[in-house]
This record gives C-alpha cells, structure tokens and sequence, in this order.
C-alpha cells in the first residue's frame, strides 16, 4: 500500500508539471486580433482623429478670432492618413498586435570596432631602454654590420 501511494504522490507530480508545461506552451502562441478590432483600429480610430480635426477647425471659424475657411484636404484627410500611417507602423512592428515588445523596421548592423595593428622595430640598449632616435638606431645598425663583416 506505501509503495501504491508513492507512485500516485510521483504521478500526480508528472501531471502536474505537464499540465503547467501546456499551459505555457499554450501562452506562447502569438494571439491575433479579432476583425471587429482590426476594423475600429485601422477605419475607426484614424476616422475619430479626422474628425476631431475636422471638428477643431469648425470651431476655430465659429469662435476664432482670426477665422480660417475650412479645407476638407487640411482639416480631415492629412490627420486621417497620419494616424493610418501610426497605425500600419506599430502594426508591422508588433507583429500585426501579436506581441508588446515592438520589432525595429530596419535592423541596422553592429558595428565592429577595428583593431589598428602597428609593426615597428624596437631598438633596446645594452640597459634595456628603448633608443627611439633614427640617427642611433642607424648608427647601431652600422657598427653592428661592421662587427659582423670583422667576424667573417
């Protein structure tokens, strides 16, 4: 009977941790937008900021002090398609509304630094000191070819 009871106490355990498992599994999936949602963002909401342009510019004729003749292009069409515009961007960059983390439209390289690599010649002295004079260093050079043809 103890040992029934320790396999239910483990199966129990398993069941639970495939149920969590699913359920993470089932979050991960990239939910979409509804239609009627797609609707009222792209159609609605760009037309609700037209008008309210539309509407702002009705007001200013009728209670301005310096009244401007309403302009259907000016006061409806360019809020409209600025907010269309808004609205396809952060669509695209979200993954049609799929995620809240936005995506970069263009993804720029990374820039790798560039090593710069100087080769030069180090003259050390009998002392260890570096001899960064070229009159020495040619010098040391020659007396050192002088000594070698001497060896020879």
């Amino acid at each position: 009977m103890a040992k029934e009871g320790k396999k239910d106490a483990a199966l129990s355990k398993l069941s639970q941790e495939e149920q969590l498992r699913r359920e993470n599994n089932a979050s991960e999936k990239p939910k979409s937008m509804t239609i009627i949602s797609r609707l009222m963002l792209f159609f609605l909401f760009p037309t609700f900021v037209g008008s309210a342009g539309l509407l702002s510019s009705h007001l200013q004729n009728m209670y301005g002090k310096n009244p401007v003749e309403m302009n259907f292009d000016r006061d409806f069409v360019y809020p409209f398609l600025v907010t269309v515009v808004l609205v396809v961007i952060v669509s695209i960059q979200t993954g049609n509304f799929s995620s809240y983390k936005a995506s970069p439209l263009v993804s720029w390289p990374k820039v790798v630094k560039k090593r710069k690599i100087v080769r030069k010649t180090v003259v050390l002295d009998d002392d260890g000191n570096v001899i960064e004079d070229e009159g020495m260093i040619k010098k040391l050079l020659a007396e050192k070819t002088e000594q070698a043809k001497k060896d020879d």
